[in-house]
């Protein structure tokens, strides 16, 4: 077992960041605060603020529309273009967005997805997948794969460049791009992704984490942080009462239904478990010091490198 605390000094707080906490543990204490499913989602959507200046206002355009899944539903997905394009192809950004497979939607990711679109002028398509507590693992998973598999081959009608995409994903998006990249990869169907984007991923479920190879202290670290900590992290994934995780004392162990209760080892919705990671596209892995995902996605970068990916 991996015994080092090398990461412990990214969970200081920074001094600039210290004075906004109590108005920050407030807010997420009145998110936390709910009688059902649905108004939990709705206290995210409540709390969300106007965008920073250097989020695009303007310059872009974006549409909806219903794709068919593999099970015989539908999932929504949002296509943000450009305007003024000459070209006949763009280069693609397809996201998954996070909020612990539970809470987001389009919106989660809208200021990045302005963003992209208007600075580096190519397509944006972000899908809106089936969450839990509904819908459990894999069906989130399996939703990204099928739009993928159809925007594929609707690029043309599209305008999407076959050989300039990259897939990215926040938190739990960034879980199930990964999880994405490695079906794709196993199955030949790379072809045309440049690289995969991490923004502060969840890549490994703690009870399957490797503590014999890898660091894994963030989730003691942080478990009392702002915003998201090591405590709200167990409850996305789906903890049962038969495994009640050793950083919390006996007087936290509740039932948690929602992500992945059954809490298999699949390295599909742990990643980090995979067997090998050869054959994966650039990565970018963007972590937060005070964070509970932190050490994953620096152990990530670590497996990935030692696959011979460029990080």
């Amino acid at each position: 077992m991996i015994t080092d605390q090398k990461n412990e000094w990214l969970s200081q707080v920074n001094s600039d960041f210290a004075p906004l906490i109590p108005a920050v543990n407030k807010a997420f204490k009145e998110i936390w605060t709910y009688n059902d499913i649905t108004e939990f989602r709705g206290n995210w959507t409540k709390t969300r603020s106007s965008y920073p200046d250097y989020v695009p206002s303007e310059g872009f355009d974006y549409t909806h529309q219903m794709v068919p899944t593999s099970d015989g539903t539908e999932v929504e997905i949002r296509l943000y273009k450009p305007k003024d394009v000459r070209e006949d192809r763009l280069p693609l950004l397809f996201v998954l967005h996070g909020g612990g497979w539970v809470v987001g939607s389009h919106d989660s990711e809208n200021g990045m997805n302005r963003s992209v679109c208007v600075r580096n002028r190519m397509l944006v398509l972000s899908v809106n997948y089936r969450r839990a507590p509904e819908h459990k693992y894999p069906t989130a998973l399996n939703d990204g794969y099928d739009v993928y598999k159809w925007t594929i081959e609707n690029a043309s009608q599209l305008g999407i460049d076959r050989e300039k995409i990259i897939l990215g994903g926040s938190s739990s998006g960034a879980n199930l791009i990964a999880g994405l990249t490695l079906k794709l990869r196993d199955e030949g169907a790379l072809h045309g992704v440049v690289g995969q984007i991490l923004n502060i991923p969840a890549l490994c479920h703690p009870k399957h984490f490797p503590h014999d190879r890898y660091e894994l202290n963030s989730y003691e670290q942080n478990a009392e942080s702002p915003t998201i900590n090591g405590k709200h992290m167990i409850w996305f994934w789906g903890e049962a009462l038969r495994y009640s995780h050793a950083l919390f004392a006996e007087s936290y162990v509740f039932y948690s239904d929602q992500y992945y209760p059954e809490a298999g080892p699949d390295p599909l919705a742990s990643p980090l478990l995979a067997t090998s990671h050869a054959g994966l596209p650039p990565t970018l892995i963007q972590v937060a010091g005070l964070d509970p995902l932190r050490d994953e996605g620096l152990a990530y970068a670590e497996a990935l490198k030692k696959g011979g990916q460029v990080i």
